[in-house]
């Protein structure tokens, strides 16, 4: 009957005029044969929803990241470095950057804060690559 995925956590049945709980059934067979309930979202839904979204993008895009730190990673390591690697590793940092200060400002639920966590390790593991990187770059 519920929505799938949204943890019952989250939702509100109101019936009656007040908030269903789990051991009340909402009405009985004899008192009516139609019944209104409303189902509601509790406050703060859509703006975790859209955190974990937020979070879903950001990860795809950090992976990619990652790779292409790999790749920067290798050239440097074979001194193929130019100022393209230069500007390559400074977009990357951007990125980094960026996502390092919006990992704290994004809402998710309590069930997402584990893999914000993680979003944010691999963050703050790629930033510490690239500046490893950037110590290393010579012109």
């Amino acid at each position: 009957m519920l929505p799938p995925g949204i943890p019952s956590s989250e939702l509100r049945l109101i019936s009656k005029g007040k908030t269903a709980s789990r051991d009340e059934p909402l009405s009985d067979q004899q008192s009516c044969k139609d019944m209104s309930v409303m189902l509601l979202f509790r406050e703060g839904f859509h703006v975790a929803a859209e955190g974990a979204r937020w979070m879903a993008e950001k990860g795809e895009e950090l992976a990619q990241a990652e790779a292409r730190l790999m790749s920067l990673s290798k050239r440097v390591e074979a001194n193929f470095s130019d100022a393209e690697t230069s500007l390559q590793l400074t977009e990357v940092a951007g990125f980094i950057d960026t996502l390092l200060q919006s990992v704290d400002s994004v809402r998710v639920n309590s069930m997402k804060l584990p893999q914000m966590e993680e979003l944010r390790n691999r963050a703050m593991k790629a930033d510490e690559r690239l500046k490893e990187l950037r110590k290393t770059v010579r012109f």
